[in-house]
């Protein structure tokens, strides 16, 4: 019961997102009783970790519905959301991708984690796409708008391959300023300057016979 006690105390002395290391310099302690006290705390459902070998870890006890959006900044502050998940959140597209995927400067550590996908970028990725990051790290996670989240997906990928097909895609939200950031982003990218709404012709119609 005492170490219980002690536990709850100690947690409830920690922010939501807090990394190992800290417990070091809060408690005390050394790397190796940091790591069991870590370890009786995860068996005991009272944290839960990033994953990977980031070092970061949700204070459940603080937070049970862990921000884990936070985490990975803490872990990786360069990532920015792409792919599905950006389409998703724009309300270009209902389909909701397994683990939402970001990027990540491969220039920094990148870790293997649970909630999300990796994908590594050089930082010339991130210069071509930086007209078309969105969001406040101090607010959430920055994401590529649609526009260009969709040709960075169509870059490597052909429709289907990609996760989606055109007709996932929600093309009646498609703006005037949406066809604009399709412009700049194929530029960006290196891709044939076509107009965004052309995509919507399905690739599969082709086969139809």
């Amino acid at each position: 019961m005492r170490q219980q006690t002690s536990a709850i105390v100690r947690l409830q002395s920690l922010p939501p997102v807090f990394r190992g290391a800290d417990l070091t310099v809060r408690f005390q302690w050394t790397s190796k009783a940091a790591s069991q006290y870590l370890y009786l705390w995860k068996r005991r459902g009272l944290v839960r970790g990033l994953g990977g070998h980031s070092d970061v870890y949700a204070n459940l006890l603080m937070d049970p519905n862990p921000n884990w959006a936070k985490a990975l900044l803490a872990a990786m502050p360069s990532a920015i959301v792409v792919g599905i998940e950006a389409l998703r959140q724009a309300g270009w597209t209902t389909q909701v991708p397994h683990r939402p995927a970001v990027a990540i400067n491969a220039k920094q550590p990148v870790f293997s984690i649970d909630p999300y996908e990796v994908m590594e970028r050089d930082s010339k990725w991130f210069e071509a796409a930086s007209a078309g990051i969105v969001g406040d790290r101090a607010d959430g996670l920055p994401v590529l708008k649609p526009a260009w989240a969709l040709a960075d997906m169509l870059r490597d990928q052909t429709w289907g391959d990609c996760g989606l097909w055109p007709d996932d895609i929600e093309w009646s939200e498609i703006t005037a300023q949406d066809e604009q950031d399709w412009q700049t982003a194929c530029r960006a990218f290196d891709l044939p300057q076509t107009k965004l709404q052309d995509s919507a012709q399905d690739p599969r119609s082709h086969f139809v016979r």
